[in-house]
């Protein structure tokens, strides 16, 4: 019977034979997983999860290109708009900004976005839908018992448990892409923990992982042929979207449920929807490698970890000029645009995070310490608790607000060791943090000069960015009147700003709206780093209050931003991003000087006192027994952004020969010049390198 269900739902059929063939090695179901499979379709029928009567209603549907579609409501699919304009590729959409299945059916008059693979949300739908294949495969045809299926940033994987068998990476691909090739449809169920329970009741690893995943209400639930998967969505309309797979790695993982992990490990692999796909993504991850900043840092001698200190970072003197630079161009913004710094202690008491909530929702991820007095004392993880109690030392006026506060305080979050990786994820950092505290009134222009001081710095990397407003998630804190008001709030900075920006709906903070950046580096890839976070709940929890213009006290609202976000993590995009050529203005080594013969050293030295006296990383290499060829060689490898050549002749005229990293020479100058073109281009923080 499952074989004749299996057999309708595909869509192109090959010859029944090779069909019946596929079906026979793929559906060999489990009783344990045949039971699941009963209680999803019960819960399927009891919820009534047939196709809502079509309106019919005639709907009009606009694309990005401004080209307009006609379509009927609850009849007419992305998937079929994408079809009937000859879009090829289309993997997932967006409705209005929100994230809609190719195969849902549009409900009302809207604006169609149809993305591909080439997109964030393309790759995310492809390989949601990839890990469930994944799952199924694993359990009918390996036998495995999945506990855990999803995306990473290294592609899709699944958790598993497999007793007394070795996977062979290439059958598992074998295995997916032939279950892809039946094109199985996926059947979305929205259940409650007690539903959730009744479904994974036979697999209670699965059950407790569910139940740690849940923030809201219900979890989504998918069936894809014979296995059923967890996902967030949203999926391919069926597997025959993906037609390659690759398998990357197989490892153990560890929970802190030992007893119930036991033997538990992670098959992490990628999907895609052609072999084109697979080979662009082949040759990114060729570059990203080269970008690596863990080898970067390497290389320039810029950083290493050591195991006495685990995710914390040791920054060498090249490494620190990198993270001090970063710090002091933030901090000459800071001055310009009415923020000032203070300094915070680094240990609390936990009497101060159970004021601001953090110990209920974060103390986890807290270092913590006990005193021989049994105090117990926790290293702050961020500075908002800390800002609140100074704000609230004495009585504010309207008149002092807003309040621009920043700290660059280190931070200490204790994040489980093998998430841990290089400058991108550490358990110890310093973030451009700061916190306004404004009348409500002050609040839509305090949003958008938060948004011009984002745009003005990443003009200076030369990133583009775009920004996504996330609005309420399930469950939050406060009023919906309040939420209305905030997001209506941002929404109007956001149009006063000009920039592009989407919807994205459900992924605000618990205690308020906020507005994040994410930004494309050199080679395509996208980082959200800046934040703009409005908070309602923190004000309240510490009863934060101003004397307003008409005497009353009155409660302030509260901005929570950064910029560059975590430094460790930005300077880590950074190296990727300029694949270890540093700016001028940037850059640990900037200036290599040369001389040629042991006559030229006097005036070679007088030279590098001159630059290094004017603010510039200035070298000399006066190894005698090398060539000429081999030192220029071996600065460009070093990446100095100059390197200066000095003989006799320049000794006589006071001048360099100049050229940069990349070979062109620039000709001899008199000192002088050099200085003053240089300086012009270090404090313009220009990323060329011509003057």
């Amino acid at each position: 019977m499952a074989v004749a269900q299996l057999l309708r739902l595909v869509v192109c059929r090959p010859t029944a034979h090779a069909t019946l063939r596929e079906l026979r090695r793929y559906s060999k179901v489990s009783p344990a997983l045949s039971e699941q499979l009963q209680i999803f379709e019960s819960l399927r029928e009891k919820k009534g999860n047939k196709r809502a009567e079509a309106s019919e209603k005639p709907l009009r549907i606009q694309l990005v290109d401004g080209q307009n579609v006609k379509g009927s409501a609850g009849v007419t699919t992305p998937l079929s708009v994408a079809q009937s304009v000859r879009v090829k590729g289309a993997l997932v959409s967006k409705v209005n900004g929100e994230l809609w299945e190719l195969g849902r059916p549009l409900e009302a008059d809207c604006e169609l976005q149809l993305l591909g693979f080439d997109t964030l949300e393309g790759k995310q739908a492809a390989w949601q839908t990839g890990a469930c294949v994944l799952g199924g495969v694993l359990e009918g045809s390996f036998g495995a018992k999945v506990c855990r299926e999803g995306v990473s940033e290294l592609g899709l994987y699944c958790d598993h448990v497999l007793d007394n068998s070795a996977l062979s990476l290439s059958d598992v691909e074998e295995r997916c892409k032939e279950a892809t090739a039946l094109k199985l449809p996926l059947h979305r169920l929205e259940l409650n923990v007690e539903e959730l329970r009744e479904l994974f009741q036979n697999n209670t690893l699965r059950l407790q992982l569910v139940q740690e995943q849940m923030n809201g209400p219900t979890l989504t639930v998918y069936r894809c042929g014979d296995s059923i998967a967890v996902s967030n969505g949203p999926l391919l309309p069926h597997t025959g979207f993906l037609r390659v797979f690759k398998m990357l790695q197989l490892s153990s993982v560890t929970l802190d449920n030992q007893k119930e992990a036991a033997g538990l490990m992670r098959l992490i692999g990628v999907a895609f929807p052609s072999q084109g796909d697979k080979e662009e993504w082949e040759r990114q991850q060729e570059e990203a490698r080269r970008r690596d900043h863990r080898r970067i840092g390497t290389d320039q001698e810029l950083f290493f970890f050591n195991d006495v200190s685990p995710g914390s970072c040791f920054f060498l003197p090249k490494g620190a000029h990198i993270y001090n630079t970063l710090t002091d161009f933030i901090k000459s913004e800071y001055r310009r645009r009415g923020f000032t710094e203070v300094v915070t202690p680094t240990l609390y008491s936990t009497a101060l995070w159970e004021r601001s909530g953090h110990w209920e929702h974060y103390s986890k991820n807290m270092f913590t310490v006990t005193t021989e007095d049994s105090q117990t004392y926790a290293l702050k993880p961020m500075n908002c608790p800390a800002h609140c109690l100074m704000y609230e030392q004495r009585v504010r006026s309207w008149r002092e607000l807003p309040l621009r506060w920043a700290d660059f305080g280190a931070l200490h979050r204790n994040e489980v060791s093998g998430a841990l990786g290089g400058l991108t994820r550490v358990r110890r950092f310093c973030q451009d943090d700061a916190h306004i505290f404004c009348i409500p009134e002050q609040l839509e222009e305090e949003i958008v000069a938060c948004l011009e001081f984002v745009r003005s710095v990443y003009q200076v990397f030369g990133f583009s960015f775009h920004c996504l407003l996330s609005t309420r998630p399930t469950p939050c804190l406060g009023e919906p009147e309040q939420w209305d008001t905030a997001e209506q709030q941002l929404e109007m900075g956001l149009q006063q700003f000009g920039e592009r920006w989407e919807l994205n709906p459900g992924d605000g903070a618990f205690y308020g709206p906020k507005i994040d950046i994410q930004i494309r580096d050199a080679i395509g890839r996208q980082h959200q780093c800046a934040t703009i976070q409005l908070d309602f709940q923190l004000p309240i929890r510490f009863n934060l209050q101003y004397v307003g213009q008409d005497g009353q006290l009155k409660r302030p609202v509260m901005i929570h931003r950064a910029v560059l976000g975590s430094l460790e993590r930005m300077m880590a995009i950074l190296a990727e991003n300029f694949g270890g050529k540093w700016p001028l203005w940037l850059s640990p080594a900037q200036i290599m000087v040369i001389p040629l013969g042991g006559n030229c050293e006097l005036y070679a030295r007088q030279v590098v006192r001159q630059f290094h006296e004017a603010g510039f990383v200035t070298d000399m290499n006066d190894d005698q027994g090398a060539t000429l060829n081999k030192k220029i060689r071996s600065a460009q490898l070093a990446q100095y952004n100059y390197i200066f050549v000095v003989g006799d002749k320049e000794c006589e005229s006071g001048t360099v020969s100049v050229r940069n990293r990349g070979g062109k020479q620039l000709g001899r100058r008199t000192t002088e010049e050099v200085l003053m073109c240089l300086t012009q281009l270090r404090d313009s923080r220009t990323n060329q390198d011509q003057f």
